[in-house]
């Protein structure tokens, strides 16, 4: 059953505007996956998978949301939807920024964000891990990539690159 454009518009429009910093997946599973039942968790994490593989902004995903619920008309309603509403408070909210930008208030409202916006990230790794994480040697590939992110210089890329070959040899 292919989804209705404008519901695909509407909920998608929602998502957008609760995503902060576009990173709210736990949100986005509870909808699409849960409540619409237009995608599975593991087209969840390979939409989100392709998103940060592809150049653009990594929510990207949201189009493939978008054709997996409502073909390619879901596609451009879903991408309409996730961008249109949040470019355009984005533009207001940089507009009243500027003009804000001298009051005393600013940079501590500005440091009371970061929390919620580190709270929102560790959500989205955890729907990450439960959508793709099945076994302990997917585990194992999981917890030694974030080692080598967070304490060496290798190439991110590279390292993406390794873990899926790897994974795919050992036929995760």
């Amino acid at each position: 059953m292919t989804a209705e454009p404008l519901d695909i518009l509407l909920t998608f429009a929602r998502l957008g505007l609760v995503s902060f910093g576009g990173a709210n997946l736990p949100e986005i599973e509870r909808v699409l996956v849960e409540q619409k039942d237009w995608i599975t968790p593991q087209l969840l994490a390979n939409g989100f998978a392709l998103g940060q593989v592809m150049p653009g902004p990594n929510m990207l995903a949201m189009t493939h949301y978008g054709f997996a619920a409502g073909g390619w008309l879901g596609a451009f309603a879903a991408t309409l939807g996730f961008y249109g509403p949040t470019a355009l408070l984005s533009a207001a909210a940089m507009t009243a920024w500027q003009r804000l930008s001298r009051w005393r208030w600013l940079p501590s409202l500005r440091s009371a964000l970061l929390p919620f916006g580190a709270g929102v990230l560790l959500a989205g790794v955890l729907v990450l891990a439960r959508g793709s994480i099945h076994s302990p040697a997917g585990a194992l590939i999981a917890a030694v990539s974030f080692a080598l992110l967070w304490r060496t210089r290798v190439n991110a890329a590279l390292i993406v690159v390794g873990a899926a070959v790897l994974g795919a040899v050992l036929g995760l």
